[in-house]
Parts: structure tokens; C-alpha cells; sequence
């Protein structure tokens, strides 16, 4: 039975469960409704694409799972997007969120004697070790961890301490909004689906994303600036490469995290647009973006989206 999380583990995982949504990245029926207003212009492209069928028409709106405090307000074309819809839908339901820490605890800890150092060679775990009591956290956190479960709290870690917050992610942000409003919330999966796309992943690539993440662990600061850069100017060509550059290297996670979520998502959406009702769907950047994305998925479906702001 694993033991209620300490505090200090509480905070990293929340951080956790939206690092698994970033790892990676609007619909409504035409009929008695008005058409959507348009976002209003803004300085270059923006993360959020307008797909138009048959009088349809839809935003999906990309988002960064965790950002700094200073990042809002945000550009006020995606929060009339957001306006526009009566139905949001998510990734996930955040109302599920407090119950899936405990559950994320639980399915990414080892529950027959097995520990994260039996899984490690000797120079992994020495490393790892050294990082975490670099950040002052004892390693003894980490004893029961699948490697999976360790990459995401170690990354959780180092980039709260950089001042990004969960609570000020996108996706977060609109959700109290659309609850406030008693708007309609769906997700697209559940908790405990996010969670299988990495514990369902063999031992091997978890070993293997988790060296990965102690190689760039010192990049990572900059790169989620980086990547903060391009979601905030919607430069969505290098978004795309600097999402899935990693992920390129471990192609079982990448399937799982990106290629198969996306191909789950599009009927989803699709079913959506034949509701009478207006809606957007907010989704991580990296799912957006790239071959074999949600856009391109619906393009090859015969899908018109073009993302705002381009020419």
C-alpha cells in the first residue's frame, strides 16, 4: 500500500501530471447559432487554428501545460476564441485532478519489492542521486519509483524551481474560467489514460527516457523558455521540432505520448462538430503541430484549418 505523498512529493507531482501532458501539446454545428466572431487581429501568428467543414467551423487552441506567473495575460484573440465556446474540452478533466495525484502515486510505484535502484546501472543512480540532493529532496522519494515516474518528478523539480507553475498553465486557466461560467467541460481521456501512456511503456524505454532526462536536465530551463518563446509568438515550425526533437530518439514514446493520442482524439473531435452547441478544444502545442498531429490528421480527413494570423 503506498503511503499518502509528503507534501514536498504533492507539489512536484501536480507539476508532474502536467509535465505528462506537455510531453509530448472549436467545435459547433452550424444551425440556429450565430457564426463564431472573429478573434480579433494581433501581432503575428498565434497557437490556435481555425478549422472550417461545410459551415462547421472550430478553434483548437494550443497550449503550455505550465508558465510563469508574468505570462498573462494572455493575447486577447484566444481568450475571445475561448469566449465564443459554449463546450470546452480538455486533455483531461481537472476535476478528476486531486484524485489522480494519489492514483499517479500508486500505478508509478513499484508494489512487489522491486525499486527505481535495481532498474538503474550504478552511474545512473548516482547521478540521479546527486540531483536530487542538489535539490535538497532525499533521495528516499524516489526508493519505490518505476523510472518513469522518477523522470517526471525530477523534471517537476528543476523547472518549479525556475518559477513555472502548473497553475498558471493554459489549461488550467481556462478551465476555472469555464467552470466559473458553468460552461460545459469534456475530456478527451481520462487521468488514469495519461498515466497508462508511460507505465504501459516497457522497462527499457522507461530506463531510457528517464537517462534522457538527466542528459538535458541542464538545458531544460532554456529550452521550456525557448519553447515558451514559440508558443507566445506562434512560431509553430520550431515549436514542432523543439517538442519532438527528443522524442524522436525513443520512438515507443513517442508513439505512445503523441502519434496514438492524436489518432484516439480526431473522431472525438469530430463528434463535437456535429453537436449544435459552439465549443474549443484545448490541447498541448505539440499535439497541434508537426507530422502527424491532430491538424494534419483533420487535414487528411479533408479538413480545412489554417492557424491564425498566417497569410
Amino acid at each position: 500500500m503506498v503511503s499518502k505523498p509528503s507534501r514536498v512529493a504533492v507539489r512536484a507531482l501536480r507539476a508532474s501530471v502536467f509535465l505528462l501532458l506537455a510531453l509530448v501539446v472549436t467545435v459547433h454545428h452550424a444551425g440556429a447559432l450565430e457564426a463564431p466572431p472573429a478573434p480579433p487581429s494581433s501581432e503575428g501568428d498565434l497557437p490556435l487554428w481555425v478549422l472550417t467543414h461545410e459551415g462547421d467551423t472550430l478553434y483548437l487552441l494550443g497550449s503550455v501545460h505550465m508558465l510563469r506567473p508574468e505570462a498573462y495575460p494572455l493575447d486577447e484573440a484566444l481568450t475571445e476564441a475561448f469566449r465564443s465556446a459554449q463546450v470546452v474540452a480538455f486533455e483531461l478533466d481537472f476535476a478528476e485532478f486531486e484524485a489522480g495525484l494519489q492514483t499517479m502515486m500508486q500505478r508509478g510505484s513499484y508494489q512487489d519489492g522491486r525499486t527505481l535502484r535495481n532498474k538503474l546501472s550504478d552511474g545512473t543512480f548516482r547521478e540521479l542521486e546527486d540531483r536530487m540532493e542538489g535539490l535538497g529532496v532525499p533521495m528516499a522519494l524516489l526508493e519505490n519509483m518505476k523510472p518513469w515516474m522518477a523522470s517526471m518528478m525530477l523534471s517537476a523539480l528543476i523547472i518549479q524551481e525556475a518559477g513555472y507553475e502548473a497553475e498558471a498553465g493554459v489549461d488550467l486557466h481556462f478551465y476555472e474560467q469555464a467552470v466559473e461560467d458553468g460552461r460545459e467541460v469534456v475530456a478527451l481521456e481520462t487521468i488514469e489514460e495519461q498515466i497508462s501512456v508511460f507505465d504501459d511503456l516497457s522497462t527499457e524505454a522507461q530506463v531510457a527516457f528517464l537517462e534522457s532526462t538527466l542528459e538535458e536536465l541542464d538545458q531544460a530551463v532554456e529550452q521550456m523558455d525557448e519553447m515558451s518563446r514559440m508558443w507566445e509568438t506562434g512560431d509553430g515550425q520550431a515549436l514542432a521540432e523543439a517538442l519532438t526533437e527528443s522524442l524522436l530518439a525513443h520512438p515507443e514514446v513517442a508513439e505512445a505520448l503523441l502519434y496514438e493520442r492524436n489518432r484516439n482524439w480526431v473522431p472525438q473531435i469530430e463528434a463535437l462538430l456535429e453537436r449544435p452547441e459552439r465549443a474549443i478544444v484545448i490541447v498541448g502545442a505539440g499535439h497541434l503541430v508537426g507530422e502527424g498531429s491532430v491538424v494534419e490528421l483533420l487535414r487528411a480527413r479533408g479538413y480545412f484549418v489554417e492557424q491564425w494570423g498566417s497569410e
